[in-house]
């Protein structure tokens, strides 16, 4: 579980900036297409923080082509709203009368002390949810393991959708993404960041091997990394919840949004968290299941 909570929230929380230096990937990428309609559709597994990288001229060629951006979540335009940011913020707090410390117990002391070593801590967050505390240290884990979001896929092709005046989607909302973490089973919560304190090496390995899996399209290591064989049995009901809510329903409505553009002969560039194609039941599979075929798109 360990795995797949926190590297889930690598690839949906919003995360520090850092120094990187010139890479070259050849991230997740299909294209799936309508032959009835024209529609088109291009699906570029995403990465929300990463390395100043040269992309594929397949993946370059395929977003000018695109009349439509859709992302799950506008992340530039969202960086920039100050008050919609701090609403989206507001859905994360504890309950009334509620603390950090409450939703922690016994592990409360040991995380702030590790939150404070890292200079990472602030008192208000112990007004937060323990979800906010994993987005801190996801946030430290990013900076150390060398990467930002100012790289992030998301970022780049954003900011170059604002530039060329391209229509941008978004599929989600922010509003629905912190909602979703916030209602989350608090023991997962508690979990998530309890594995994180302990084996922080651990979590820095995971982190770069997530990031190779994703710029070497390396497919069988990015399923892997969805497993959840080390999920304790006393956790299993909690994941299953968490699974369905975080998985399977927004994997769903992903398919259904592109099974619309196709249908619709639309010509659209779509970016999602790359572990979207590789949960089961990922959005590959969904498309399939409405007779489309994803091909690789290199």
């Amino acid at each position: 579980m360990k795995k797949s909570l926190f590297l889930f929230m690598v690839c949906i929380l919003l995360l520090s900036g850092c120094k990187s230096t010139k890479a070259s990937v050849t991230p997740p990428f299909w294209e799936v297409y309508n032959e009835e309609s024209g529609g088109r559709v291009y699906l570029l597994g995403s990465m929300h923080v990463g390395l100043d990288a040269e992309y594929p001229e397949s993946v370059v060629s395929a977003f000018e082509e695109s009349d439509i951006i859709a992302c799950e979540v506008d992340t530039v335009k969202l960086t920039r709203d100050s008050a919609r940011l701090a609403a989206a913020m507001e859905l994360m707090k504890c309950p009334e009368g509620v603390t950090a410390e409450e939703c922690f117990g016994e592990s409360y002391a040991e995380i702030r002390d590790f939150c404070k070593d890292k200079r990472i801590y602030n008192s208000a967050y112990d007004s937060y949810l323990p979800t906010v505390w994993s987005s801190l240290i996801t946030s430290k884990t990013a900076r150390d393991a060398g990467y930002s979001t100012e790289y992030g896929t998301e970022t780049v092709f954003l900011n170059l959708a604002k530039r060329q005046g391209k229509q941008i989607y978004e599929i989600e909302s922010a509003e629905f993404q912190y909602g979703l973490n916030a209602a989350q089973p608090m023991a997962l919560q508690v979990y998530n960041v309890q594995s994180a304190v302990s084996d922080y090496d651990g979590t820095l390995e995971q982190v770069r091997e997530l990031y190779r899996a994703w710029s070497d399209f390396d497919g069988a290591a990015l399923e892997s990394l969805c497993s959840a064989e080390n999920i304790p049995e006393e956790l299993s009901e909690e994941y299953t919840e968490f699974y369905q809510a975080m998985y399977t329903d927004r994997q769903e409505n992903m398919a259904e949004y592109i099974t619309e553009c196709l249908k619709g002969g639309e010509t659209v560039f779509v970016m999602a968290g790359a572990m979207h194609y590789y949960a089961e039941p990922d959005i590959l599979t969904l498309l399939e299941r409405e007779g489309y075929t994803a091909v690789s798109g290199y």
